[in-house]
């Protein structure tokens, strides 16, 4: 049906020893899982089975048994499993196949998910580049074939997460109104979604940290002098406030807390102590003194945070039950600078920085280069990204960065401990560029473009051409309209201008591109796929149609809101909110109208 080679010819290994490849057929080939194994380990069966039988175009077959169960005498055996001996990482999978037994197995059980969703891309062309069986491949033959193969793989990137994606909260948990079952799915899919809990978060964790209730009684000390008085908080949500990072007892309060956070949670390697969420920072004459003595008031208070985290580090690493544990904090707002000083090798700095923002922001020129900074001072280094589409109605592609920002991470040797990306997905003007991510995250080494060439020739056979000139134009738009002006959430004043004649002729051509693939569209699964796409873009043609005139009329922008109202909002995998929260999305539509109609109307 679809055709699925480029990407499996570039990572399947070449078969070994000349073995003949092992046809996969449904009614001889079994899956075999233990039936005590952890659920992760089955579901894992339940995913190869599902999607084996779709690749094979059969109704049936790929039958699932204990790993005792004998192999037919002409089939396939492919055992899942979790196998200590591997010496695999939490996330690590290895496949091999001898004779007509294939193994997967992970370093865990999620591990050997991974490995079951890898297996299914590199050997029967089945690829979950979105949410939902509409934008996953197939292969365009039913005969699936595997060589005799030995791969073990882990991941580059540690941990990861894709917030407002499957509902999953940035700062742990998820909100169970935005929760979609399809994309929770993809997530495991595609393992974007590597964190050892779902609650953990990398960032504004101090109350979480340092309770009062907890605290406050025996170590007052540690909650800040704010406008002369002791400020001891008491809501969970209130971010105005920092404990003082100069007080001695700090240090013994957090040695406290993690202690007792990592005897709940023996399993658990990572904790943060994060700077909550604003500017709001102690008073008192300690901190107060530091800050006059500095330059600048984030040099001194990233210094002095640094200082507190380095001195937790060194008290953890004495303690047998603690010392492999990773301090995670989040490099942001006042604290955002490198420390003068080198870090304990225990902390991972989450850097919060934009990498589609990368050029403008000069993060890779020398003296500004950001991994040449972090590189002084820690081993370890994490990203935070505002990556998302919610408050932004135009594409944002920049996989080219982020595949470069990890290649020289990687270049340079640095371990590469977590990377967060908020999504905030709108589907169907830029969603696709999550699935490339997702690979460069595992994988920095991947060649970027022959993904977004997969792509094309997976989900447009008849317009692959045209939809790979497509994806490849967005590229070029995004970096040609942030190196003028960068595009911030919400900041409707500038956010669809077009500076040049480029920029315009650029927007043109996409939906040039999008009606010529339409046009060439051999199914209506594609015909779908472009469509979905094509009526995610007018939105943003209408927004660089309007913000772009000299004057405008009330009736284009009633058209432009009808539209929005009657055809993106209705549909879930357009722009994020739409279906499940339109009047927030409508909230967002109505206020960039007004921005970009603002004293244009004649």
């Amino acid at each position: 049906m679809l055709r699925s080679v480029l990407l499996s010819a570039l990572l399947a290994l070449p078969a070994l020893n000349g073995a003949p490849p092992l046809r996969l057929v449904p009614g001889s080939t079994r899956i075999a899982v233990r039936s005590d194994a952890p659920e992760r380990e089955q579901a894992a069966a339940r995913l190869l089975q599902e999607w084996l039988r779709k690749a094979a175009r059969a109704n049936s077959g790929f039958d699932i048994v204990a790993p005792a169960a004998p192999a037919t005498r002409s089939g396939a055996m492919i055992e899942i499993g979790t196998n200590p001996r591997n010496q695999l990482s939490r996330y690590g999978f290895a496949i091999r196949r001898a004779g007509r037994k294939i193994t997967i197995e992970g370093g865990s059980p999620v591990g050997a998910f991974f490995g079951a969703s890898a297996f299914l891309d590199r050997f029967a062309g089945v690829r979950f580049y979105m949410p939902g069986d509409l934008f996953t491949s197939l292969p365009e033959s039913a005969r699936v074939e595997v060589p005799e193969i030995d791969i073990r793989e882990e991941p580059y990137v540690q941990n990861s997460m894709m917030s407002g994606t499957g509902g999953m909260r940035g700062t742990g948990g998820a909100d169970a109104m935005a929760v979609r079952r399809e994309e929770a799915d993809w997530l495991a899919r595609n393992a974007a979604f590597r964190k050892e809990s779902p609650d953990f978060s990398h960032q504004h964790s101090m109350f979480q940290r340092f309770p009062p209730e907890r605290f406050a009684a025996r170590y007052p000390e540690i909650y800040p002098i704010l406008k002369g008085t002791r400020y001891i908080p008491s809501d969970p949500h209130d971010q105005r406030w920092q404990p003082c990072l100069t007080e001695p007892k700090l240090v013994d309060a957090a040695v406290e807390s993690a202690a007792e956070y990592f005897r709940e949670h023996p399993e658990r390697r990572y904790l943060s102590f994060s700077v909550q969420d604003s500017r709001v920072h102690c008073e008192c004459d300690r901190c107060q003194r530091e800050v006059k003595a500095a330059k600048e008031k984030s040099t001194a208070l990233s210094a002095m945070n640094a200082r507190f985290l380095n001195a937790v580090a060194e008290r953890l690493a004495r303690n047998p039950a603690t010392r492999d544990r990773t301090l995670v904090y989040i490099a942001y707002s006042e604290v955002r600078e490198v420390p003068p000083f080198p870090l304990h090798r225990s902390i991972l700095p989450v850097v919060v920085f934009t990498i589609g923002d990368s050029l403008i922001d000069k993060r890779f020129e020398p003296g500004s280069h950001i991994l040449e900074q972090w590189g002084k001072v820690s081993h370890q280094f994490g990203n935070h990204d505002w990556g998302q589409g919610n408050m932004y109605f135009i594409p944002r592609m920049y996989t080219h960065l982020t595949s470069r920002l990890l290649r020289e991470a990687k270049q340079r040797g640095l371990e590469y401990g977590y990377q967060h990306m908020e999504t905030y997905p709108n589907w169907g003007l830029d969603g696709l560029k999550l699935w490339v991510t997702a690979r460069i995250w595992w994988n920095p080494d991947v060649d970027v473009p022959t993904l977004w060439k997969q792509i094309a020739a997976d989900l447009f056979p008849g317009g692959s051409k045209e939809m790979e000139a497509y994806f490849d134009t967005l590229h070029r738009l995004w970096i040609l309209m942030d190196n003028d002006a960068e595009r911030k959430l919400r900041k409707w004043s500038n956010q669809f201008e077009l500076r040049s004649e480029e920029q315009r002729s650029m927007v043109k051509q996409c939906r040039n591109l999008l009606d010529r693939a339409r046009a060439a569209a051999k199914s209506d699964p594609e015909r779908r796929r472009v469509e979905l796409l094509s009526k995610s873009f007018r939105l943003s043609e209408h927004f660089f149609d309007l913000a772009n005139a000299r004057e405008v009329t009330r009736e284009q922008i009633e058209t432009a809101r009808r539209y929005a109202a009657e055809t993106i909002a209705k549909d879930e995998w357009t722009f994020f909110n739409a279906g499940l929260n339109p009047p927030e999305l409508m909230k967002d539509i109505d206020a960039a109208l007004a921005v970009v109609a603002k004293g244009k109307v004649r």
